[in-house]
């Protein structure tokens, strides 16, 4: 059999609302309009509560407490009267003979008030009766009242989210049970809203139809939410489980024909009172047949939660009171609301549409009723059984919820919901131990052993290779992870040992992870490319400084030049170990270290050093390993160039430092620099790169006699750069 679209069944849902509104307007508008409240008193008399502004009876001069003594009905023949004993009482009778003979009255009645024009006859306080004129009009919309309205739409929105649900899988028995109950429940707020719209009577014929709507709409509801349960999410009988809402119709039916002839009213209030407790027990067996299937369950626990919230409120307020003969705790007119409430619920998890976050919400929801139900609670026992006041009630109430019930309730929430396997701490030093291992293999081992920890799942197979990000899959039985900790991507399915879904809460949990294994691991990778940086300077370092000047000291016949070359490489040899050290040094010892190494080379090649003392801007400035390491090195290459080449007899150093730069002034007295090309000049080439790496810069002034060079490096910012 073919089924029409989603599309096309969805339209014919919303015009059946349209229809439904439509006619419950004319229905409720069709009476005549008097415009006023009326009131039941004993003895059957008929009081005037309330006059509506510029209504009817306003308008004829009726007044508030005066009692209404009938319809006087002018026709062709002579004038007759209607009396109100006619009606029968307003109050709901005991027996359905009874309740068919009141209709029977109020019908007769109604009928004489469609007489034009509508005579009423009213009598005062003292008995005394006077006739007044009603004009024809029809009643406004805006006379229909807030009950009438919000009944008619908790009605149609129940209906048209069951119509969403159901254009979407027609065939679905599940969703075909929803749409069984949204219509019983359209029938039964349509008849309500109907009935709360009669200021005073109606014909027999409505008043019948609107009095079977409602009740036999609530015992539909009732038979079509107990099979609901016992078909999703497993079916958990063979049995024709449609057929029990007609069921359940056909014997609230057949009530009448009892001992004692109930009526349908009265026991009808009785049947739904008894039907929801029988959908707590299909809710119990769904839940219990859905225990190892953690979609299933999740389901239940919300579905059976948005039930019980909506339902048994309503319940527990109109019908088990009425049933019991006694006023509802709450204004009734409006509890129709409560099942909004189911439909909302329902719609999002007969979706399937993020049921796992539905999970976790169900039991917040029913953690904080808890907390609200234990306040009324206590505080109802301590006003009954202590005498206490309201208030001392209410501080003493909220005290015990507060110690008692709230720790209770987060105890709960870890043991069913939080599931937290590690602690925090414990969770995080983890991930740590993970990052910090050496072997590929070993960390990816580690990786998986630390979720198997956290989230207890009973499988853990690759993943896709395009995973990119922590995600949820198959409705909440399995969590996709990306590659991590030199594995590929992992999913990891039936968490916490079968027992539960994953979350939003396991996934920030699991992003977590992620980002904190990520940041660890580029920390780890950025320390070890440093260090392997270090070792890299310092070979170069022995390489090209220490090894130069020891091979060079080697190959050398004069002992003088050998002993200089020894030198510098045992400088070079206390700089690199002054940078291992890891700590920056004094600039001020930098330099007096290298002005008495300097001093020493001049002095065994004959020459005088001059270089006053200095005046630092800081004295407590420091230099890095890199700044004073190149700026030695700099130094001591000008000075071998000036006792091998310069023929000076004197060396003069001054020194300036200002602003987070260091400046050296190397002068000589000797023969000066070479013009032409590939002199000593191109010689300088090593000099500016050492100065480049660090920042700094050389100069070469013209001076009439000798040499200057002048060095220049940041000692500050350039460390770290």
């Amino acid at each position: 059999m073919r089924v029409s679209s989603p599309t096309t069944l969805l339209l014919g849902v919303i015009l059946l609302c349209v229809a439904t509104a439509l006619t419950g307007v004319w229905m409720a508008t069709s009476p005549a309009w008097l415009g006023a409240a009326f009131e039941g008193k004993p003895g059957g008399a008929i009081v005037i509560t309330a006059l509506t502004p510029d209504g009817p009876l306003d308008r004829a001069g009726a007044k508030v407490g005066e009692r209404l003594a009938g319809v006087a009905m002018v026709g062709d023949g002579p004038a007759a009267a209607l009396h109100i004993d006619e009606i029968g009482g307003l109050n709901a009778p005991d027996t359905q003979a009874a309740s068919d003979e009141q209709h029977r009255r109020q019908g007769l009645f109604a009928k004489a008030l469609e007489a034009r024009p509508l005579v009423l006859r009213l009598a005062g306080p003292d008995g005394v009766q006077r006739a007044v004129t009603l004009d024809g009009r029809t009643r406004p919309l805006t006379q229909l009242g807030a009950e009438f309205w919000a009944n008619l739409m908790f009605g149609l929105v129940a209906a048209l989210i069951v119509g969403w649900v159901w254009a979407l899988r027609p065939r679905d028995l599940a969703t075909q049970l929803f749409a069984l109950t949204g219509l019983s429940m359209l029938a039964f707020t349509f008849g309500w809203a109907v009935h709360a719209s009669v200021e005073l009577v109606q014909d027999q014929a409505t008043a019948m139809t609107v009095a079977w709507l409602n009740m036999a709409g609530a015992v539909a509801y009732g038979g079509a939410m107990i099979a609901f349960f016992l078909a999703y999410p497993k079916r958990v009988t063979r049995l024709p489980v449609m057929l029990l809402a007609p069921i359940c119709v056909l014997l609230w039916a057949l009530t009448p024909l009892l001992p004692g002839n109930p009526a349908r009213e009265t026991t009808g209030q009785a049947a739904t009172s008894i039907e929801m407790a029988l959908i707590i027990v299909a809710i119990a067996i769904q839940a219990f047949a859905s225990r190892k299937d953690p979609a299933a369950m999740a389901a239940t626990r919300w579905l059976g939660l948005s039930v019980v919230i909506g339902a048994g409120a309503f319940i527990g307020n109109v019908a088990v009171p009425i049933a019991l003969g006694r006023a509802p705790f709450l204004d009734p007119r409006f509890s129709l609301g409560f099942f909004v409430i189911i439909y909302v619920g329902m719609a999002v998890g007969l979706r399937r549409h993020k049921l796992f976050q539905l999970d976790q919400w169900a039991f917040r929801i029913l953690f904080y009723l808890g907390a609200g139900a234990a306040l009324l609670v206590l505080d109802g026992l301590l006003i009954a059984a202590l005498g206490t006041s309201a208030q001392t009630a209410l501080g003493v109430s909220l005290l015990i919820v507060a110690f008692v019930y709230l720790p209770f309730r987060d105890v709960l929430w870890r043991l069913t919901i939080g599931r937290r396997t590690m602690k925090d701490h414990e969770m995080f030093a983890a991930v740590a131990d993970v990052a910090l291992i050496h072997g590929v293999e070993a960390r990816g081992q580690a990786w998986k052993a630390l979720l198997a920890k956290v989230y207890e799942p009973l499988e853990v197979t690759p993943g896709s290779p395009t995973q990119a990000a922590v995600e949820i899959l198959e409705e909440g039985v399995g969590l996709g992870l990306p590659a991590a900790a030199g594995t590929t991507a992992l999913t990891l399915r039936f968490p916490f040992r079968g027992r539960g879904l994953f979350g939003t809460a396991q996934v920030q949990l699991a992003e977590q992870l992620v980002g904190l294994l990520a940041q660890i691991e580029e920390g780890r990778d950025a320390y070890a490319r440093g260090v392997v940086e270090e070792r890299l300077r310092i070979a170069r370092d022995l390489h090209d400084d220490v090894g130069a000047r020891l091979l060079s000291g080697l190959h050398r016949q004069d002992l003088n030049q050998t002993r200089e070359a020894m030198r510098g490489a045992i400088g070079d040899l206390r700089s690199i170990v002054s940078g291992l050290s890891g700590h920056d040094l004094p600039l001020e010892a930098v330099l007096a270290d290298l002005r008495h190494e300097t001093a020493e080379r001049l002095e065994a090649a004959g020459l005088t050093l001059d270089w006053p003392p200095v005046e630092l801007a800081d004295p407590d400035v420091t230099a890095p390993y890199r700044v004073y390491k190149n700026l030695t090195s700099a130094v001591r290459e000008v000075v071998s160039n000036a006792i091998r080449h310069a023929g000076a007899a004197t060396v003069a150093v001054t020194v300036h430092e200002a602003d987070g730069r260091l400046e050296l002034t190397l002068s000589d007295d000797g023969v000066g620099l070479p013009r032409e090309p590939g002199g000593r000049r191109s010689g300088l080439a090593n000099l500016e790169r050492r100065l480049g790496e660090i920042g700094g810069a050389v100069e070469i002034p013209d001076t009439e006699r000798g040499t200057v060079i002048r060095l220049s490096a940041p000692i500050r910012a350039s460390a770290e750069a």
